[in-house]
């Protein structure tokens, strides 16, 4: 899927001239415009509702494969088993700021990001726009802000308290044109992740809880998402009753569930299980299946499971019904790959926020204020519909354990295991002694300054005032 209009990267990699904001995307059902001047963009309904289908246009640009991947190979999961070095180097912990995956990475969370912010400043003012659309339209930019900048802030910034020193550049305004104002500094962790949660908030308080049909109402934002997006960023703060209250509000709407069988979570486009699903098809496509499926299935065939954690599952198949969703490819002397992914074409819909993972982060979060027991029925909900039995746990640290090491099975090649062990700073232990199948060692992260990937030279170099990560000056 390429942009069909005029924005182009500018000074620096965040960002962008804008001069058009019309988009073709399946995620609305209307004929695409292109071409259309900023000042026409917002003239009507009409153009309001073409930029609203680009902000989701863009958006599929960073849920494809790419904002989960480079995390899931930076951890003890996924591997790179081809010649594409960009990969190899973040799989064996040596990553650079010259990588063009993580420049690719960075600067497609700012192009969202820009769309968003003309979002909020001109739909506003759009003649004819109902008050409740605007409003609607308004949340949903106010969302996808807030969810870029978590991404931004967990990839390049840090945490705060635990590690990293600066967040990242703050954009609310639309960039047109280039001037001083275009080398701006990173901004503070706390006023990074202070960003993400009064966007979250802003969105959780404009978008509707509904839509017409249940397509519209997983494949676009809902309050719903903003919620559980605001557990996610709970859950990294430590914030843990806020965490658990707000897991609590999303899976206590009826129109959530657990599904059985757990494939139908990948083979159903929009279940239950769904809270907001990225909408691909043939035409808008994911990734996922090139990169995983093998050239004689028409794939790339380039990750694959890391063979300890390919040999659990296939220990579990006849007991986890996670296990079930890997297949051996007989290159590299015999490696397995996950077949979440599976639609030809690379059509399948990505799901980006489910309710396991509410299940998931309320069972960590009660863990953390010593409610075993409602810990352990929120973990449990998880496994039984897995097939497995009930765990049990003597304490809270048990639990907890617990509950990372079932997020392994549950979200495998969905990306979230590097950050589930370095926000618990789990990582420095946790990734080593790593083997690569293609690799001619074993690999470790060795140092808390690679929690955090570099920024792109595409960055450093054009804007004086950008300060690199420690671990890569």
């Amino acid at each position: 899927m390429k942009m069909k209009n005029r924005i182009y990267k500018g000074i620096a990699a965040g960002l962008l001239v804008l001069s058009g904001l019309g988009y073709s995307c399946n995620v609305l059902d209307q004929d695409p415009q292109f071409q259309i001047a900023t000042s026409e963009a917002f003239a009507n309904p009409v153009n309001a509702e073409a930029a609203l289908n680009g902000l989701y246009n863009e958006a599929q640009l960073v849920y494809n494969w790419r904002v989960q991947t480079l995390g899931e190979l930076a951890s003890d999961l996924v591997q790179s088993i081809d010649t594409w070095d960009n990969f190899n180097v973040i799989d064996e912990f040596r990553q650079t700021p010259d990588n063009t995956e993580i420049d690719d990475l960075y600067t497609q969370i700012y192009r969202t990001i820009d769309l968003a912010n003309n979002i909020i400043a001109f739909a506003p003012n759009v003649p004819g726009l109902a008050e409740s659309r605007k409003n609607d339209m308004l949340g949903q930019a106010y969302a996808f802000r807030g969810m870029m900048y978590f991404e931004l802030v967990k990839y390049f910034g840090g945490i705060p308290g635990k590690y990293g020193e600066l967040g990242v550049i703050l954009e609310t305004e639309p960039s047109i044109g280039v001037s001083e104002d275009a080398f701006k500094e990173r901004a503070g962790l706390e006023a990074t992740w202070n960003q993400v949660r009064q966007d979250l908030e802003m969105g959780e308080s404009l978008l509707p809880s509904t839509r017409a049909s249940n397509f519209l109402s997983r494949s676009r934002l809902t309050k719903a998402a903003a919620t559980a997006m605001l557990a996610r960023y709970y859950l990294y703060l430590d914030n843990w009753a806020q965490a658990e209250a707000k897991a609590t509000e999303v899976i206590s709407q009826s129109s959530f569930e657990l599904v059985e069988p757990f494939s139908d979570i990948f083979r159903t486009d929009f279940s239950a299980e769904s809270i907001f699903e990225m909408h691909y098809n043939v035409v808008d496509f994911s990734g996922f299946r090139q990169w995983y499926f093998p050239a004689s299935l028409a794939g790339r065939g380039g990750l694959s499971f890391h063979q300890p954690f390919a040999q659990e599952l296939l220990e579990r198949q006849g007991v986890d019904s996670r296990s079930d969703l890997i297949a051996l490819n007989p290159a590299f002397g015999g490696v397995y790959y996950s077949t979440k992914f599976d639609e030809l074409q690379n059509a399948s819909n990505v799901p980006v926020l489910r309710i396991a993972e509410m299940y998931l982060i309320r069972a960590e979060a009660r863990a953390n204020q010593n409610n075993i027991t409602g810990g352990l029925a929120d973990l449990n909900a998880v496994r039984n519909r897995a097939g497995l039995a009930d765990a049990a746990a003597g304490s809270a640290n048990e639990l907890v354990n617990l509950i990372l090491d079932e997020r392994r099975f549950e979200f495998a090649i969905e990306g979230h295991r590097f950050f589930d062990m370095t926000r618990t700073d789990r990582a420095i232990t946790e990734f080593t002694n790593i083997p690569r199948t293609t690799g001619a060692s074993t690999y470790a992260i060795g140092e808390r300054g690679r929690y955090i990937f570099p920024i792109p030279n595409s960055e450093i170099f054009t804007n004086r005032n950008m300060v690199q990560n420690p671990a890569y000056r």
